[in-house]
């Protein structure tokens, strides 16, 4: 099974939404789809969908940049980074890691952090989660 990346879309909202869930993101579906909106459009953000090749996604991961002194200019951190299990797990997992530290050198990065989810609590388990909202993207 073949896996492709792209920039997501406004369209994309509710399964970015679904992953960061399964990874245990729980944000209020109204304060996501404000910030993943104004996220999208933000030069300072790369959010990136892993599709595969029937069009379903599979995986999506999130990268902030921001200038750092320490370092003198900007550090990008891989913020988030949900992948459905299966079996193009593996191959959506490099290609995400691939694209977004690829953009973020391309864009002048000094260094790049990649400890995706960190201090994320452990998803909770699927009967103890809210059934999700539409969320209006």
């Amino acid at each position: 099974m073949g896996v492709r990346i792209r920039p997501a879309s406004l369209q994309d909202g509710i399964a970015v939404l679904s992953l960061l869930e399964g990874v245990g993101y729980y944000p209020e579906p109204i304060g996501f789809a404000e910030t993943y909106r104004r996220t999208l459009h933000d030069p300072n953000f790369l959010v990136r969908i892993a599709e595969s090749d029937d069009g379903r996604i599979v995986g999506m991961a999130s990268l902030a940049m921001r200038y750092q002194l320490g370092v003198g200019g900007i550090v990008a951190s891989l913020d988030e980074l949900a992948i459905l299990p299966g079996p193009h797990a593996k191959s959506a997992d490099r290609k995400l890691r691939r694209e977004t530290v690829g953009q973020a050198r391309k864009r002048g990065a000094r260094r790049i952090v990649q400890h995706a989810n960190e201090g994320t609590p452990s998803p909770r388990p699927a009967a103890a989660r809210p059934m999700p909202a539409t969320v209006a993207a």
